[in-house]
């Protein structure tokens, strides 16, 4: 029989079972001869938390803060006549574990209170057959420069989704972090709020975006998109994240523990992290460590011609200019497009690069430039450098390269 992955709904008849239960359970482990007072036995309020209580056996078999009210509230609503009790998935999870029972079919099961109420419980639980529960390991570059999984379970009809991310720590084993969510399907996107665990109250923890196209959620099997969010040194991060269905929990709990890291995942995910140190500057010049070197920065925006010596003597030449206003680099070389950019200053500021990628008519594909800063800081326009990088047939080049600049 297929019980439903999220929320259990109770007939009020089954629920008194389920807690009778619960209770003669509580008082045979503890070798009690009655229960404790309310407080005590379900965790809250004013109770002594070196004494036994639900709440803390529910804690000892999870690993998420529980709140002893939670069950007690339903109770209540048993006391008063509610004809149907809704368990939220992790309470109805613990309480199977507490009880000791491998699914709720079997429980049911033994547990007939006659053949007419044990078919109204059926109808019930095949009426939520539709919230199934999708798993995915989650991957993405985290603390440490490394590329980190977790595990992500989605359910109530990509409503809702559990983040478990795993640190694996110096003795082999893994530290857990929690997380839960809600999910919004918007046009084809799907957006994520999660709140994380923090002490024994739970945070607004990420924010993440995922293309989903117009197809079916069940039907993906990966999901890519990006996160904002805290890291565990509490700087705020973002990067890329891919989810990779599994077939099933243990598939997905497994391969969350395997240390390796397939190839495909690593290619897109791997440095797709930017961080912002937990730091508030007093003024320009803590923006970051390069924050120094502005003023050198400032000087860049101009045109450039640079002439490539190739090493067999092959010379290819290429004009640009930097905007003053934006520090946009537009090309000046007919039938030559720069697809992608990147300007650096290196050693605090004494060296420039360039990272082009071309598209046209040019003898390079892609190239990193290399040449001093000297020229900004004296009259001399001309000056030296070095290249490295690959041509239009596919081929490891380098040179020595000449930079004739024209200041904005």
């Amino acid at each position: 029989m297929i019980i439903a992955s999220g929320s259990l709904v109770l007939t009020s008849e089954y629920f008194k079972i389920l807690i009778d239960k619960i209770h003669d359970e509580f008082i045979k482990k503890h070798g009690l001869k009655q229960l404790p007072k309310t407080f005590q036995l379900y965790g809250y309020g004013a109770f002594d938390e070196n004494k036994p209580s639900l709440k803390s056996d529910f804690e000892a078999l999870g690993s998420e803060f529980i709140n002893g009210k939670y069950l007690y509230d339903k109770f209540r609503d048993f006391e008063k006549g509610k004809p149907l009790i809704k368990l939220n998935h992790y309470y109805k999870t613990i309480i199977l574990l507490f009880l000791g029972y491998k699914d709720y079919g079997t429980f049911l099961a033994e547990h007939k209170p006659s053949e007419d109420e044990h078919e109204k419980q059926l109808t019930l639980l095949k009426s939520n057959d539709e919230d199934i529960t999708y798993y995915y390991i989650n991957y993405y570059f985290g603390e440490d420069n490394t590329i980190l999984k977790g595990q992500s379970i989605i359910s109530k009809n990509w409503k809702k989704i559990q983040h478990i991310f795993m640190y694996p720590l110096e003795d082999g084993t893994m530290r857990e972090y929690y997380s839960h969510g809600n999910i919004k399907r918007q046009g084809d996107t799907l957006t994520i709020k999660t709140n994380t665990l923090s002490g024994d109250r739970y945070i607004d923890g990420a924010s993440e975006i995922y293309y989903l196209g117009h197809r079916a959620p069940s039907n993906i099997n990966y999901l890519i998109g990006t996160y904002c969010t805290f890291d565990l040194f509490t700087n705020t991060v973002a990067g890329r994240a891919i989810l990779e269905k599994c077939e099933s929990k243990q598939e997905m709990e497994q391969k969350s523990k395997d240390p390796n890291i397939p190839p495909y995942i690593a290619m897109e995910i791997r440095n797709k992290r930017i961080v912002n140190p937990s730091v508030v500057p007093r003024h320009a010049l803590e923006l970051s460590s390069n924050s120094p070197y502005a003023s050198l920065y400032g000087k860049i925006p101009g045109t450039y011609n640079v002439t490539f010596d190739f090493a067999d003597g092959f010379k290819e030449k290429l004009k640009f200019k930097i905007l003053p206003s934006n520090y946009e680099i537009v090309t000046l070389t007919e039938n030559v497009y720069i697809e992608k950019d990147r300007i650096e200053l290196l050693n605090k500021g004494s060296v420039i690069n360039f990272r082009f990628n071309f598209s046209g008519i040019i003898a390079l594909e892609r190239v990193n430039i290399y040449f001093k800063s000297y020229y900004l800081k004296n009259n001399s326009r001309n000056q030296e450098g070095v290249f490295s990088g690959i041509d239009n047939e596919n081929r490891l080049v380098n040179g020595s390269l000449n930079v004739d600049f024209t200041e904005a």
